[in-house]
C-alpha cells in the first residue's frame, strides 16, 4: 500500500511539478519571442510604408526657378531716439549711476528722470 509518507511518491510529485514549471516557462518564452517577432514585423512594415510615402512626395516636388529683376532696397537707421523712458525712478537712478563716471553720492536725487549730460 502506498502512503503519502512514501519518499518515492514525493520525489515523483516534485519531479512532475518541476517539469510542469519549466515547461510553462519555456512556453511563455516562446510566446514572448513570437510577440516580439510580430511587433518587429509591424514596425518594419510601418517604416517601409513611411519611406515609400516620403519618396513619392519628394518625387512630386518640382522646383521653380525665377530671376529677380528688382533692385534690393535697404533702410539703415543711423540715429535712434528714445522719446519716453517708462522706467521707475529707482531704475532711472541706477541707469544714471551706471552711465556717469562720477561717484554715486553726487548723483541726482531719487525720482529724477534726467540723464547726466554727455560732456561729464
Amino acid at each position: 500500500m502506498m502512503t503519502f509518507l512514501n519518499p518515492a511518491l514525493w520525489l515523483v510529485a516534485i519531479g512532475l511539478m518541476l517539469g510542469t514549471f519549466f515547461g510553462g516557462v519555456s512556453v511563455g518564452k516562446k510566446w514572448e519571442e513570437g510577440r516580439h517577432a510580430i511587433e518587429s514585423n509591424h514596425i518594419a512594415e510601418a517604416v517601409d510604408a513611411a519611406n515609400n510615402a516620403a519618396a513619392e512626395a519628394i518625387a512630386q516636388i518640382k522646383p521653380k526657378y525665377t530671376t529677380i529683376q528688382n533692385a534690393v532696397e535697404k533702410e539703415i537707421r543711423t540715429e535712434t531716439v528714445f522719446k519716453e523712458c517708462l522706467l521707475p525712478p529707482e531704475a532711472v537712478r541706477l541707469v544714471n549711476s551706471a552711465l556717469s563716471p562720477e561717484p554715486v553720492s553726487s548723483q541726482q536725487p531719487l525720482g529724477s528722470t534726467q540723464r547726466p549730460s554727455a560732456d561729464k
